[in-house]
């Protein structure tokens, strides 16, 4: 019943909303919600949230017009990926004892980033393997580090994208 529920809010907003990008909306009216994979039935005063995509919906009784839902958010939703392999400058920096570090990748790729110490051994890997396509975000515990200059390096589909430095502060 919950992931129904989820799949309400998309659905009102490609039906009634097409301007709005709500994450939840309340009906003053029952209604349905129908899909080839799915049927979705809610009660007035309900609150319908979450996210849905196909391609043939309708909508039977519940919104007879605008006024018949409330938005409680217009978040706008973007799907953009990166259009390029991006390494971005950790923060905090300086940092004691973690720090985030993010990257972009334009497509799915084959990824590595390893933290080296001043002097250019390797202390860690942070991630490694297969990723999907967006934002990613990769956390540093240097709990166990002396504190100084450490570089990270950033490897994805099978070239150095970037080296990037960092410090640590105890």
């Amino acid at each position: 019943m919950k992931n129904i529920l989820y799949a309400g809010l998309l659905i009102l907003c490609m039906c009634v909303f097409t301007e709005l990008h709500a994450q939840s909306v309340v009906s003053f009216m029952g209604g349905d919600f129908n899909s080839p994979s799915m049927k979705l039935n809610f009660s007035a005063g309900e609150v319908i949230s979450g996210g849905f995509s196909g391609s043939t919906i309708s909508l039977a009784g519940g919104f007879t017009s605008r006024e018949d839902v409330i938005a409680t958010s217009n978040e706008q939703i973007t799907d953009a990926l990166p259009t390029v392999f991006r390494l971005n400058q950790n923060y905090p920096n300086p940092f004691n004892p973690t720090t985030n570090i993010t990257y972009d990748l334009p497509k799915a790729s084959q990824v590595r980033m390893e933290v080296y110490n001043a002097i250019g051994a390797q202390v860690a890997v942070l991630t490694e393997g297969y990723r999907s396509a967006g934002t990613h975000t990769v956390k540093f515990n240097a709990s166990g580090y002396a504190s100084g200059m450490y570089f990270y390096r950033f490897i994805a589909a099978g070239k150095v994208i970037s080296t990037k430095k960092m410090l640590l502060i105890k």
